[in-house]
């Protein structure tokens, strides 16, 4: 009953601190812990608990600039984890003893991933921690933005380097740690991963929310993870200012051979650099291994100096990932390697890239690159590696009890200043070839007043207004990023795939006809199979890229297909708007009525009114502020930002830029109106205007709705069900093979007020309440863009 009372108090962690001893004090402990324990293991772990404040901790990346010297903060203990224990890093120990152990290697059992899974509150499924101290982190931060993967891999940046490792001073975005106050240390992903780990404690590292475990931290294989998402052959973007779809890949599968190669070489030389350096620092190795590394670090410079005076990229006329890894070990050879290293000191040196003129196709290679990648890239940060000779000595301190002093911080080092004006000039001298991405400034296609698609073919449009109508024929107009993949996926497992037992029927997932496996947008077909197979075989070598492309996310058919749909046929697309969408849809129809192609198209409503209208009208819309946040976000942010740059104005001004909007069917606002006319002519007994904010909060009731309007037979529970199971995010991305994993993200409701400010969204409504003032189905759509009410929607959603 009493055994334990006298030997069992508080047992707290860092109580020490609290004693009534001063600093002197624990200091004179310290020395004493150094001197008796200094050479034993299993006291090493103890050394982090008996600080009184983690030494060396960085200033925040945001708060300091490119003139900012790191070597005037405090030092910090170079550490790794040993059985899941933050120790000295034994590496740097004098007396060459290099006891590190085994070190864990942190591979996923899968050879590929689905970056497009989300956890219950919308927040991506992986998250990516990176330090821009680090060339390699670097690399695939850089790589992440490249492959349109900044809305579905969320990322840290650690602010530097400190006694515990890399630190992140404001917290940590993702779960498990989302919502703890910071600093918050890597360490922690290591520990939660593994808890025994005896491992470096290294960024890049790909997390896995969900599993709770690394991926990778090797960046090699996370940008191929990246690039290889769910074994598909590249990635697709779509660039929504033009409406362009470009094909992008950093490491396509066709180049892998000759990618891994080229890796594999620079490997040992250009990309081992910090190792070698390290060495030299640390004085190890001198039995001439430094001064060969050095050397053959030196000759590959200009080996691909030579190499890139006849290439424009490492490979070729296509950026890959090995081009990224290279550009950012460029970016810092002249700013830090070469002075904390001591390179220019070896017999091989012969200039410097950036600086002069002794590697003129790598400083051009090396401006192309930074173009494309400054947008990645916090510069300030690359200076932290000067911070090194004070650690390793500060880490030898401890480890061996001595009092030495510190490496002075007396010496001057680069101005990043003209580093990064150098990078800035343009690239000159450089090989022809295609550019780093590829050009936007395709000129614009604009029919009825709107910017359409670059796949747009004026001749399958003709053939859609003159389409031949039939009473259960659907006409599914909906704008983009409002809902048109799920209306298009709940409407064929309404019509085709369930029974009314909610068991599947023959159609299921069958993908021989139209629009079963995501839409097929009639202005995207070849009329025929016979223009597909002329054109095809006439057209340039773009024109028969893009058209592959087209068909491997949006089917293998052709408008004939479409005609030969089982009834009810369903046509799905973007248009909107009397003169876009099938004549015999309004009233008083005429044939002859043409559409020309120059874009000045005549009005199909000018007839008499003996022809009454045919066909029924599903018109979908969204709030339109969600709707632009999408938009922004649609296969990777836009290199010109919210609010614009150098690159372009930004998605907010073009968003609000209503008469000459360039995003794909033109602006948001004109569509609402265009089509709130098109649902007054066709009148409400064949136009059904469904809104997305009411599918995501009612599914039940608008699939009732949906069933009703169409005339289907009584909608059973069973069938209900089924179709709700169907159209699920989750399951739509699971079954389709990959087609719908481009457009669909979050959908969360009031995402919207997770950006821009309140001013920004204040003149957002006066555009709303001018354009749209007055039109009804624009209405409703007033309360989910005001703040009021939407945390309440919120807490229903992350609920669900």
């Amino acid at each position: 009953g009493a055994r334990y009372k006298y030997t069992t108090r508080k047992g707290g962690i860092g109580k020490w601190s609290q004693a009534p001893l001063t600093k002197e004090h624990w200091k004179e402990f310290d020395s004493v812990f150094d001197k008796v324990l200094g050479d034993v293991e299993i006291a090493d772990p103890f050394r982090f608990f008996q600080y009184e404040s983690v030494p060396g901790m960085p200033e925040a990346l945001g708060e300091f600039d490119l003139d900012t010297d790191p070597r005037r903060w405090e030092p910090y203990l170079l550490v790794m984890l040993r059985d899941g224990m933050i120790v000295p890093d034994p590496y740097f120990r004098l007396d060459g003893k290099d006891d590190r152990g085994e070190l864990m290697d942190f591979k996923y059992n899968k050879p590929q991933l689905s970056f497009d899974e989300c956890n219950c509150d919308g927040s991506p499924r992986y998250h990516l921690f990176v330090s821009e101290s680090c060339p390699l982190a670097s690399a695939v931060s850089a790589a992440r933005t490249l492959l349109g993967l900044d809305s579905m891999i969320s990322m840290d940046v650690a602010d530097g380097k400190s006694g515990a490792g890399l630190v992140f001073l404001n917290g940590c975005s993702c779960a498990p740690w989302k919502g703890s106050e910071g600093p918050f240390w890597l360490y922690s992903v290591y520990q939660l991963s593994n808890s025994i780990a005896t491992t470096l404690i290294t960024a890049p590292v790909l997390w896995d929310t969900v599993e709770q475990k690394i991926v990778s931290n090797d960046a090699w294989e996370i940008l191929k993870l990246m690039s290889h998402e769910d074994d598909q052959s590249d990635l697709i973007s779509y660039n929504d200012a033009l409406g362009v779809i470009l094909k992008e890949g950093l490491c396509p599968r066709e180049q892998m051979e000759a990618i891994e190669n080229m890796y594999s070489d620079l490997s040992s030389s250009i990309f081992n650099v910090e190792d070698v350096g390290l060495e030299c620092i640390a004085q190890v190795g001198k039995d001439g291994r430094v001064d060969d590394n050095f050397e053959r670090i030196l000759t590959k410079l200009q080996e691909l100096n030579d190499l890139l005076g006849k290439r424009r990229f490492l490979l070729g006329n296509n950026l890959t990932g090995v081009d990224i890894f290279l550009a950012m070990f460029l970016f810092r050879f002249d700013a830090c390697y070469t002075p904390l290293f001591g390179l220019s000191n070896h017999g091989a040196f012969v200039g410097s890239i950036l600086m002069g003129d002794s590697y003129p196709n790598l400083k051009g290679y090396s401006r192309e690159l930074y173009q494309e990648l400054k947008s990645t890239l916090k510069i300030q940060g690359f200076r932290q590696i000067f911070r090194l000779p004070c650690a390793i000595s500060f880490t030898r301190q401890a480890i061996h009890s001595t009092n030495a002093s510190l490496p002075s911080a007396n010496e001057p080092i680069p101005d990043l200043n003209q580093i990064v004006g150098s990078l800035e000039e343009p690239a000159t001298g450089r090989p022809e070839g295609a550019a780093a991405r590829p050009s936007n400034s395709a000129p614009r296609i604009i029919r009825d007043g709107m910017t359409m698609p670059m796949w747009f073919r004026d001749d399958t449009v003709q053939l859609y207004r003159d389409l031949d109508l039939r009473d259960d024929d659907i006409i599914l107009s909906s704008g983009v990023k409002m809902g048109t993949t799920w209306v298009t996926k709940i409407l064929n497992s309404l019509l085709y795939d369930f029974d009314d037992d909610g068991k599947t029927t023959s159609a299921y997932m069958d993908d021989s006809f139209p629009n079963r496996l995501g839409q097929t947008y009639p202005d995207a077909l070849f009329p025929s199979r016979e223009v597909e197979k002329h054109e095809m075989a006439t057209k340039d070598e773009e024109f028969v890229k893009r058209m592959k492309m087209l068909k491997t996310n949006f089917g293998d058919f052709v408008f004939d297909d479409l005609l030969n749909q089982p009834s009810p046929r369903l046509f799905s697309s973007h248009l909107s708007g009397k003169n876009l969408l099938p004549k015999k849809l309004f009233d008083g129809w005429k044939d002859g009525d043409d559409y020309a192609i120059n874009g000045d198209v005549s009005n199909g409503d000018k007839a008499g009114p003996m022809n009454k209208g045919i066909g029924r009208l599903i018109v979908v819309v969204r709030n339109l502020k969600d709707t632009l946040v999408s938009l922004h976000h649609f296969r990777g942010v836009p290199k010109d930002g919210w609010l614009g740059n150098e690159h372009g104005p930004g998605s907010y001004a073009r968003a609000i830029d209503i008469e000459n909007c360039p995003n794909a069917f033109g602006s948001s606002f004109l569509w609402v109106k265009r089509s709130g006319e098109v649902v007054d002519a066709v009148g409400p007994e064949r136009a059904l205007v469904l809104q997305y904010e009411d599918l995501k909060l009612d599914f039940d009731t608008q699939l009732q709705r949906i069933n009703d309007f169409l005339g289907l037979s009584k909608l059973t529970d069973a069938k209900a069900k089924a179709v709700a199971a169907e159209c699920a995010a989750k399951s739509m991305k699971e079954k389709t093979g990959g087609r719908f994993k481009m457009i669909i993200r979050k959908g969360m409701v009031g995402d919207w007020q997770n950006y821009l400010d309140d001013e920004r969204w204040e003149e957002f409504d006066r555009v709303f309440d001018k354009v749209l003032g007055g039109v009804d189905i624009a209405e409703k759509l007033r309360q989910y863009q005001c703040k009021e009410g939407l945390d309440e929607i919120t807490a229903a959603q992350e609920k669900s």
